[in-house]
């Protein structure tokens, strides 16, 4: 039976409608990543050997003489810091598209992250970490969205495995949302509303993927995508810089795990995955409490299509219950 279920946080809904769909297996379709690539392809902008043909480059990981990650302004970027920071306009408002548009580019062509070596997982982390560290710096930044897109229907132009990031003047309704959800919960009961999740999905365990010593994956009870899944720091964390390097380690071990058990259980799914992060201090019109808010990456298999239901209401269809999508994913 179809059931309404409401984010805690957000409020927002989804309806969850197991009935439509009845195997794993009917979801498995063309890989993301095509099989037998090369570890090098000469005529890829982003292998190494081609960095003459990207944009000058703003920082790299290495180990020894060989880079394994690699930061670039994205080529065709959607926003420039070189912008002014002013709203204009006497009826619709406008803001110049201020911020920047990076890649974050890893070595080896034909490794997605769910096959890289946990050593390469954590090299990127770092990047993102010291990225959106050195970005805060801007005074027009008011946010960095750190993003991955995954396969033709996550978005990827490319096959070569990369990641994106931005720093925009705002965080965007959905973060906002989040922000006043646990800026509701807090005054309330004096308590993260994602430590409170984290509680009781541990006590209850149906919607668990993975629990380690630091993170938990969970399949929200709210999915709005089959097998979407949301890693949490157990220890409460208001901002993803606030990792130490152990539990950064951690982290790469534990999203490799994961995006794994997607490769080899769902044939290599298109996915977007995205980490919210508390905005910047500086930031209007936000509740700034870090006491409140807990960030988290959010994983979204591309594997079924939001049609006008969604657009129209923005009511997302499931058709996989995330307690079901959590026994696959852990194997039961």
């Amino acid at each position: 039976m179809s059931e309404f279920r409401q984010d805690i946080v957000t409020k927002e809904w989804v309806l969850i409608a197991p009935t439509r769909i009845a195997r794993p297996n009917e979801f498995k379709k063309e890989p993301a990543t095509p099989t037998n690539l090369p570890e090098l392809v000469p005529a890829c902008f982003f292998c190494p050997g081609n960095e003459g043909k990207t944009p000058p480059q703003i920082t790299e990981f290495r180990k020894g003489r060989d880079w394994l990650v690699r930061v670039v302004p994205n080529k065709f970027g959607l926003l420039d810091l070189k912008h002014p920071h002013e709203v204009r306009g006497n009826f619709y408002v406008r803001l110049p598209g201020i911020g920047s548009h990076e890649v974050v580019i890893t070595r080896f062509h034909n490794l997605p992250t769910a096959l890289q070596p946990v050593e390469l997982v954590d090299a990127t982390l770092q990047i993102f970490i010291e990225r959106l560290q050195e970005l805060s710096q801007h005074e027009s930044v008011r946010y960095v969205h750190i993003i991955q897109n995954h396969g033709k229907l996550g978005g990827a132009s490319l096959v070569h495995p990369h990641s994106q990031i931005f720093a925009m003047p705002f965080s965007g309704p959905h973060v906002a949302e989040e922000l006043r959800g646990c800026h509701h919960h807090f005054d309330l009961f004096d308590r993260c509303i994602y430590c409170d999740i984290i509680e009781h999905e541990i006590a209850e365990k149906r919607r668990v993927v993975l629990e380690t010593e630091n993170f938990l994956v969970i399949c929200p009870f709210e999915s709005k995508m089959p097998y979407q899944m949301r890693v949490l720091p157990k220890i409460h964390q208001a901002n993803f810089y606030q990792l130490t390097e152990g539990q950064r380690l951690e982290l790469a071990k534990v999203l490799k795990t994961v995006l794994g058990r997607l490769y080899y259980k769902l044939g290599d799914p298109a996915y977007n995955y995205y980490i919210h992060t508390m905005p910047f201090s500086r930031s209007q019109h936000v509740h700034h409490n870090e006491k409140a808010y807990h960030w988290h990456l959010v994983i979204m298999p591309r594997i079924n299509v939001w049609a006008g239901l969604e657009l129209g209401t923005e009511i997302y269809v499931n058709v996989v219950a995330p307690e079901a999508a959590a026994e696959y994913l852990r194997g039961d």
